[in-house]
């Protein structure tokens, strides 16, 4: 299992690479019964489906890691990553991005509690190079959730709009 893990890491590193959203950072998680627990945090993330929509929204797919001992930490593989970002002229007219979505994917936990797939709904706020986002994680395989709330440094569409004029169409 350990080498099947290093595989899937090695293969998704080009994806990580050429992600648009990069970030690093730390993250806060309260779960409950455990604790709560400050950890390592980093994610990338890429659009793949991108058209103009009623709805605001885009899909991504992405990779994230959280260290620490939360029960829902690890190397969590994100194939569906659903956002709207509410309105095109929220967006357009102003340098802060937020973004509402909800994740789907596999979380590894290289620790402890167990892997498993892990829906997490979120909001996700970035002002040039910083952001904030916060969110609910429940790993259905494993009956594991935690609440959490992460801030670092990133590059993503925040960053962007300090230095050009961005559409999102």
């Amino acid at each position: 299992m350990k080498k099947i893990k290093i595989i899937l890491l090695f293969i998704l590193l080009p994806l990580a690479c050429s992600a648009q959203f990069l970030g690093i950072g730390a993250q806060y998680a309260d779960a409950k019964g455990r604790g709560n627990d400050f950890q390592f945090a980093a994610n990338a993330s890429f659009p793949v489906w991108h058209k103009k929509n009623p709805l605001n929204s885009f899909v991504s797919s992405g990779i994230d890691y959280t260290g620490g001992s939360s029960p829902v930490a690890g190397l969590n593989l994100k194939p569906i990553q659903l956002t709207s970002f509410l309105s095109e002229s929220l967006f357009n007219n102003n340098k802060a991005t937020i973004l509402v979505g909800c994740d789907a994917g596999y979380l590894f936990n290289f620790r402890h509690g167990k892997d498993g797939i892990v829906i997490t709904p979120n909001v996700y706020f970035d002002y040039k190079f910083f952001f904030v986002k916060a969110g609910y994680d429940f790993n259905i395989t494993g009956n594991e959730q935690q609440f959490f709330v992460r801030a670092g440094f990133c590059f993503g569409m925040g960053s962007i709009k300090s230095f050009v004029k961005t559409q999102i169409w």
